[in-house]
């Protein structure tokens, strides 16, 4: 019997980690699609004045134009998705993207040793991106 608990615990546990692993590489995913989420006509325009002005200013980011681009990956229904809710996306320096996700996990099987944990596990990450 302590052997079968300790299989299952440390089941559960497997599971949990993988379930951060995905988080993480949602959150990569995310502030990939960030970073790439510049307007072109602005990007194009701005290169141009750049190179007029022989000067690399470099891509600035909208904030609003992000958070619609990863709302929109977020809700279209990929299975990498599930269940993934955007905390935050934001630019701290107008090249880089950085975005914030969380999800609730919840172990596998209902064993009595896992039961504070019945309600899940509340993970975030948090990936960065920078725009070129």
């Amino acid at each position: 019997m302590l052997a079968l608990t300790v299989i299952l615990v440390v089941s559960a546990a497997t599971a949990v980690h993988a379930e951060r692993m995905r988080l993480a590489t949602a959150a990569d995913t995310l502030a990939l699609d960030a970073a790439d989420s510049l307007d072109l006509a602005e990007y194009y325009s701005s290169v141009a004045k750049d190179a007029n002005a022989n000067q690399d200013q470099g891509v600035q980011l909208s904030r609003d134009r992000m958070s619609e681009v990863v709302n929109a990956r977020v809700s279209g229904g990929s299975v990498q998705f599930k269940g993934v809710q955007v905390i935050a996306v934001t630019t701290p320096d107008g090249t880089t993207a950085v975005v914030t996700v969380g999800k609730v996990v919840r172990p596998l099987f209902g064993i009595e040793e896992l039961l504070p944990f019945m309600d899940g596990i509340p993970m975030t990450a948090t990936a960065r991106a920078r725009a070129s």
